[in-house]
């Protein structure tokens, strides 16, 4: 059973738009790295894990493309599922460890408080695309005999 072209459209215009943000960020990071290695939530998460000690190059770059190739994945529509999951999996952390409002006051809670039910909202897309995959217009969709 096939379905509408609507519905496979509109799959499309959500893959497009989940992955501008991972795109988008995880270039910007293989860019200038400082940015993430500098990142208010970066140090969060090195306080976390390594006692403060400053975020090793390697794992920034790891990070960057990791966050940039995942988005492609699913802007294309290439292991989607997987992609999609690991986003999930990396979202969580990054939205419990780097926008923890709870602890914050002032602009800082306000403007983590935004960041955090963003990327709730993103997790719940991802999971969409895992729960339901990438639709017909997605190199996964291609039949390979």
């Amino acid at each position: 059973m096939t379905r509408p072209l609507d519905k496979d459209l509109l799959v499309l215009l959500c893959r497009i738009l989940m992955s501008a943000c991972m795109i988008r960020y995880g270039a910007a990071k293989l860019i200038d790295i400082d940015l993430f290695v500098n990142h208010v939530t970066t140090r969060r998460f090195m306080e976390l894990v390594a006692g403060g000690a400053p975020a090793p190059l390697w794992f920034a770059y790891a990070n960057a493309i990791f966050q940039t190739a995942a988005g492609m994945c699913v802007l294309i529509g290439f292991q989607v599922r997987v992609a999609a999951g690991l986003l999930v999996v990396w979202l969580a952390v990054l939205t419990l460890v780097g926008h923890p409002f709870w602890r914050l006051s002032g602009g800082d809670a306000l403007l983590n408080e935004s960041l955090f039910y963003r990327n709730l909202g993103l997790m719940a897309a991802f999971l969409l695309i895992v729960a339901h995959g990438a639709g017909r217009w997605a190199v996964d969709a291609i039949d390979r005999k």
